[in-house]
C-alpha cells in the first residue's frame, strides 16, 4: 500500500460518507490505497451509516473503519489510523489526512505525492484551500510567537505593520515553498515523518495539534511545505461549530494555545505570551470604545481568556 487515507468523523455521516466516496476517486490516482475512517465515539447512528454506505457504495477493502474508544480529540483519531497502518506487514510511504468537510480537486493528491517524491527534504505537504466560493483561505503560516499574540488580538494596522515579521497568516504563496506549518485540513505526511518526528500529541483536543506537529518535525530535521497547485474546497467548522462568532470560544482552544507555548517554549515564555494576549485585547477594546463602535466579536472573549490563562498557571504550579 503506498498510501493510507485519513477521514476523522464526529457527528456528521452524510458530509463525511461524501468526503470518503469523493477521497476514494482521488486516491485511485495514486494506487494502492487504503482509507482509514475513523469514528470518534459519536454516539449518534454514524457507525450504521457507515456500514450502509459501505454495502451500497462498495467500499469493501478500501475503507476501514475504526470505532474510537473515545472522542479523544483530532490528532487522537490521527493516532488510532497511523498506528493500524504502521503495523501492516507493508506500511503506507505516506498518510493523508483529510478533513470530513473537505474535497480534493482532481489531482490534487497526485501533486501532494509528486512533490514530496520530488523534495526528500520536505516531509509535511499541504494544500491551497478555497472555500466553496472559490476565495482562497488561509494555508501557509508562520509559527505563534510572543509578538504574534499581542498583533493578532490587538486588531491594529499600525502595530500590525511593525510586527509584519511575526504575523502568523502568510499570503497564499504562488509557488511551492517551504512554510513553518500548514491547517490539518489536507496534510500529506511521508511515513518517515511519524517514525522520526513521533505521532500526534494527543494532549491536543482540538487546535494546534498541527502547529504542534510541525514543529515537532522541525525539530527533527524535517520541513514543512505548501503546494500551491493542489487545491481542495473546504466547508470550514462543520463538526466544531467554531466558525460561528457569536459563539464563546471553547475552553479546549484555549487549554490547547497554552500547551503549544509551554511544550516548545516553556512556562515563562507561556505566560509571557498570555499578557501579549492579554494586552492586544485591552487595546483592541480601548480602540472600538474610542471609536463608539458596537461591541462585536466573541462573547465573554477577555474574561474567558484570563480565566483559562489563570486556570492554566494554576495547574502549572501545582504540576
Amino acid at each position: 500500500m503506498r498510501i493510507a487515507g485519513i477521514v476523522i468523523n464526529y457527528r456528521t455521516p452524510d458530509l463525511t460518507i461524501q468526503a470518503v466516496n469523493a477521497l476514494r476517486e482521488e486516491m485511485r490516482t495514486v494506487a494502492p490505497f487504503r482509507i482509514y475512517l475513523v469514528d470518534s465515539a459519536s454516539g449518534d447512528d454514524s457507525v450504521s451509516l457507515f456500514k450502509q454506505a459501505a454495502q451500497r457504495d462498495g467500499w469493501q477493502d478500501e475503507v476501514v473503519l475504526i470505532e474510537a474508544p473515545r472522542n479523544g480529540g483530532f490528532g487522537y483519531g490521527i493516532n488510532q489510523a497511523v498506528r493500524r497502518a504502521l503495523a501492516l506487514t507493508n506500511p503506507p510511504s505516506y498518510f493523508y489526512i483529510l478533513n470530513s468537510d473537505a474535497f480534493a480537486d482532481r489531482g490534487s493528491l497526485a501533486q501532494l505525492v509528486a512533490v514530496l517524491d520530488s523534495h526528500p527534504e520536505w516531509g509535511v505537504a499541504g494544500s491551497h484551500i478555497r472555500g466553496t466560493d472559490g476565495k482562497s483561505q488561509a494555508a501557509a503560516f508562520r509559527f505563534p510567537s510572543v509578538f504574534s499574540e499581542v498583533e493578532s488580538s490587538a486588531h491594529l494596522g499600525l502595530l500590525t505593520h511593525l510586527l509584519r515579521k511575526y504575523v502568523v497568516g502568510l499570503p497564499v504563496p504562488r509557488t511551492d515553498c517551504e512554510v513553518d506549518w500548514i491547517p490539518g485540513t489536507s496534510m500529506l505526511i511521508r511515513r518517515s515523518t511519524f517514525e522520526q518526528a513521533g505521532l500526534f500529541d494527543e494532549g491536543f483536543f482540538l487546535y494546534f495539534e498541527e502547529i504542534d506537529f510541525c514543529h515537532s518535525a522541525r525539530k527533527a530535521g524535517i520541513k514543512t511545505c505548501f503546494v500551491a497547485d493542489a487545491p481542495i474546497t473546504h466547508l470550514g467548522g462543520v463538526s466544531t461549530g467554531i466558525v460561528d462568532t457569536t459563539r464563546r470560544m471553547p475552553a479546549y482552544w484555549f487549554d490547547s494555545r497554552y500547551r503549544y507555548f509551554r511544550k516548545h517554549h516553556g512556562v515563562a515564555y507561556a505566560t509571557g505570551c498570555d499578557l501579549a494576549r492579554a494586552l492586544g485585547m485591552l487595546l483592541w477594546h480601548v480602540k472600538e470604545r474610542a471609536l463608539g463602535r458596537p461591541k462585536t466579536g466573541r462573547p465573554r472573549l477577555l474574561r474567558d481568556f484570563l480565566s483559562a490563562s489563570w486556570k492554566n498557571l494554576r495547574k502549572t504550579r501545582a504540576g
